[in-house]
């Protein structure tokens, strides 16, 4: 009986990202959805959530700045990830690539 109330608790309702949901359906990379979310934001904006069910990890993106650290459209970004291996801080840049974004200057 505490095996079965164990399994009930268990199940995690996903991440409601509607920014992220057109990357994930083709994109399965952290990389791709954080990038991708990254795009499709603005400069200036904060707490934009991104999750990527095909590894179940999950984050907020605190800030989007324009970057200096790469060509003109790029986008400094700083984000949270919680994965399997823990929480975890990352700063970042996302460029433009054709019909895409990319992450570069890690």
């Amino acid at each position: 009986m505490s095996i079965a109330a164990l399994a009930a608790c268990s199940h995690i309702d996903p991440l409601e990202t509607p920014l992220a949901q057109s990357a994930i359906q083709h994109q399965t990379t952290d990389q791709a959805v954080i990038a991708d979310t990254v795009g499709r934001g603005a400069v200036g904006a904060t707490a934009l959530a991104w999750a990527n069910p095909s590894t179940g990890s999950a984050g907020v993106i605190e800030q989007i700045d324009a970057s200096k650290d790469g060509p003109d459209g790029c986008r400094g970004f700083v984000t949270s990830r919680q994965s399997l291996e823990g929480i975890a801080r990352f700063y970042g840049v996302a460029c433009p690539s054709g019909d895409s974004w990319e992450l570069g200057g890690q």
